[in-house]
């Protein structure tokens, strides 16, 4: 059968033929129309279908071998599926092919469209992935091409270190600096013109000179290459405030909502030296603090005093026996006893003043101590109810908004938490069993949300002062 002839089908029906003789095709064919004659309706009779074109015609492929015949039938059909099955089960009836017995057997029914779809769908690939080879890179370097015309003829060159900057950079009194060309051509995207870029970590006299006369925000990236920019900015040059992108991020990719968020929230500098030194001088008076403590320590124990620094074995309060002298007289002998008897009594009389006052002072800090534990009892009812809420949602990956009057908005899962916020207006507490991350307070506090409190917190550089944390570890 011609190609063209079955591919324009629906349906194949394949099937095997056996013959006890030596048959032809002819012999076939002849079979299958005689005997399948008058066995169906009108509407599936061969003769018709095959007149009408839909039943095309018979291929039969023969092969003689010791006096049998076996050979495959394809017969084309676009009928429907019903019709196609019941005009193959009706070829299973021919038992002759000529003058010999023979048998045919349906082996499958294919469907040339499912053929055709899967033809079409690798095809499909092959013509896609030409396409992305030999046009995507020619399309999206046209694009670029186009954007860079209009960004280019805005950068300047400044300085003698010919160094990328904004237009607006040589006349503005106040500038961003940035790492890189890419930083100053996404600012430059947004209408931010007054950028300058340092091209490395060590910090042009460009740049150094530039920072003394105008006022300087350095926007540098989330990485540890904007720490070591930061750092040599604030030895060389005189910047009055620091913002950076988000940890892990470059300025060159951050959209113009993150880009105005963060130089809306950016630091003065005094105010990150002042929190470093804080920091610094915390450290070293906890440790001098610790280490005086023990120093006292030790004092109190040398004041012990062993009995071997003494100069005899004797206890220092153990009446001795007076000493006399021939020419005393005995009642100075009896003063001499009377006095040291006093003295030993008044000795004793300030050991038991100075217990006293030891016990006093322990029954203050006992004292103390009881207070101490009563106010911890004694907590604010408000962190009970976020207490008992974090218990509630203990080890179940899930967190609840509540409103102003604290009335629950919803329940959300812990890892969908930042989106729902996001959405959703009116928020004033979340509480969740998870981490509380600087994304999360960067977004409540764009959220205007008053209270966070989740299981533990994380490095959180910017606690902003409108928004209260409460972890369970603070509260227990």
């Amino acid at each position: 059968m011609v190609k063209d002839e079955i591919t324009t089908t629906k349906y194949l029906i394949h099937s095997q033929i056996n013959a006890k003789g030596f048959v032809e095709k002819p012999d076939v064919v002849g079979a299958i129309f005689g005997q399948t004659e008058g066995l169906l309706s009108d509407s599936l009779d061969l003769r018709e279908l095959q007149k009408t074109g839909r039943i095309g015609r018979i291929k039969v492929d023969m092969t003689n071998k010791a006096g049998r015949t076996k050979g495959e039938v394809i017969i084309p059909s676009s009928l429907d599926r019903v019709e196609t099955t019941i005009l193959a089960a009706s070829l299973e009836t021919i038992n002759r092919v000529g003058p010999c017995e023979a048998s045919l057997r349906i082996t499958k029914i294919e469907d040339v469209r499912a053929v055709k779809r899967r033809t079409i769908v690798e095809r499909a690939k092959e013509l896609y992935q030409d396409m992305m080879e030999d046009f995507t890179p020619e399309s999206s370097r046209m694009i670029e091409e186009v954007k860079e015309s209009i960004r280019i003829p805005e950068i300047i060159e400044f300085g003698e270190d010919k160094l990328p900057a904004g237009p607006n950079t040589p006349d503005s009194d106040a500038i961003l600096i940035v790492e890189g060309r890419s930083d100053v051509l996404n600012l430059l995207k947004y209408g931010i013109k007054n950028t300058i870029a340092v091209e490395g970590v060590n910090i042009p006299k460009t740049v150094a000179d530039l920072t003394k006369d105008k006022t300087v925000t350095a926007f540098l990236d989330g990485d540890r290459g904007g720490d070591l920019i930061l750092k040599e900015l604030l030895q060389v040059g005189n910047i009055d405030y620091v913002t950076r992108a988000p940890r892990g991020q470059e300025v060159e990719y951050l959209d113009k909502d993150q880009v105005i968020y963060a130089l809306k929230n950016k630091t003065s500098v005094d105010k990150l030296k002042n929190q470093v030194n804080y920091n610094h001088n915390h450290y070293r008076y906890n440790n001098k603090h610790s280490y005086n403590n023990d120093e006292k320590d030790t004092k109190v124990y040398d004041m012990k005093q062993p009995v071997s620094e003494y100069k005899t074995d004797e206890h220092p309060f153990k009446q001795k026996s007076p000493k006399t002298y021939k020419n005393e007289p005995e009642h100075h002998h009896i003063q001499q006893t009377t006095n040291h008897h006093k003295n030993t009594s008044e000795i004793q009389i300030h050991e038991k003043q100075k217990d006293n006052k030891k016990d006093t002072n322990n029954k203050k800090q006992h004292k103390k101590h009881e207070n101490k534990q009563e106010n911890t009892k004694n907590k604010p009812k408000k962190l009970n109810k976020y207490q008992k809420i974090l218990n509630q949602l203990a080890h179940t990956n899930m967190g609840k908004l509540y409103d102003e009057n604290f009335n629950e908005l919803k329940e959300v899962p812990v890892e969908q938490i930042y989106d729902e916020i996001k959405i959703t207006d009116d928020v004033k507490t979340v509480i969740f069993d998870g981490i509380i991350s600087q994304r999360l307070v960067d977004i409540s506090k764009e959220k205007n949300i008053e209270q966070l409190a989740a299981v533990k917190m994380s490095e959180v550089v910017k606690k902003p002062e409108t928004i209260k944390i409460i972890t369970k570890r603070q509260q227990q």
